[in-house]
Parts: C-alpha cells; structure tokens; sequence
C-alpha cells in the first residue's frame, strides 16, 4: 500500500480558507529568508467557481499617524507597500500544479501574470498546505525556492486577538 498522506491536491480539497504559517525563501548559498518576518499574518482563499484571493501582511505594522494613508509621508506609504502581499484572480489546477491568473494585485507588476505553485498537502498533519515555486531568474545570490504553508480554517475559526480601535467606513 502507497503513502498517499502527500501526494498531490484536488480542487476539493484546494476549496475554502487557508491561514497563513511560513513563508520562507532558501537560495542557493544556502541563505534562508522570511520575508515577512516569523509574526506575519495572512489568508488565502479559494472558491469552488474558481476565485481565489492571497493576502499575507507583517506583523507590527503600524498605522498611519493620521490614519489617513493621503496624509502619510512616502517613507509611510512605502514601509506599508513593503510589509503587505495581496494579489486575487481565477485558479485552477493544471498538470499537478495550481496556476493562479493574476487579476488585481498591491504590486502592479502582479497584474497580467500567471503564477504556478507546485502543492503538497500533508493529510497526516491535520491539513497543511505547502504551495512552492522555483524561482528561475538569474538574481544575485542565485536561484531561489519560495515555500509557503498555509493550515486550513474553519469559518467560525477565523479570528484574531487584535482589538479593534475603531470602526471605519
């Protein structure tokens, strides 16, 4: 009898929400990178019609000073770009691999562009979600793999211990 405990996902098992874990980048030299930090937040979702929406942000961002990103400063708006990843668009899986079709995205250069994630999701583990991709580029310190996991969630369980200062329209 085959381990099938990693083998693979299916768009039934892709659907629904998915909490953010680890993002981590190991390179070439050996280097490994989080490039949010070890307190960064985030969701993936995907729907069964095929929209799927990524969002993973730093911890310890802090708001604007006036709450107002029009009123920030450059050096502001810029640390907020920097500490957040958000694209959403159409998926679906192809040859093994999940293709997300980039519709919106934080980063501009995001829209237009197809990203493919190989999947593994580990059973055994209550559930976990690795989505990899293999970066090809030619930048300096080399070649690099991107791993993230993500660990499904429940509707009733997607909560955060943040308190909420305010409501904002």
């Amino acid at each position: 009898m085959s381990d099938t405990s990693h083998v693979g996902v299916t768009a039934s098992e892709l659907v629904g929400g998915w909490r953010y874990l680890n993002w981590d980048i190991t390179y070439d030299d050996g280097r490994l990178t989080h490039p949010f930090g070890s307190d960064a937040v985030g969701f993936i979702l995907y729907t069964a019609d095929g929209c799927m929406s990524a969002n993973i942000m730093a911890g310890g961002r802090t708001a604007f000073p006036e709450g107002n990103p029009r009123r920030a400063s450059d050096a502001e708006r810029a640390s907020a770009f920097d500490g957040y990843f958000s694209y959403a668009g159409r998926w679906r899986l192809e040859g093994g691999k999940v293709l997300h079709d980039v519709t919106v995205a934080l980063n501009p250069a995001f829209v237009g562009v197809r990203q493919w994630r190989d999947p593994v999701l580990m059973r055994d583990a209550g559930g976990i979600l690795t989505l990899s991709l293999s970066a090809v580029e030619n930048l300096p310190g080399g070649r690099r793999m991107h791993r993230i996991l993500w660990e499904r969630v429940e509707a009733s369980s997607i909560t955060d211990n943040r308190s909420f200062s305010s409501d904002r329209a």
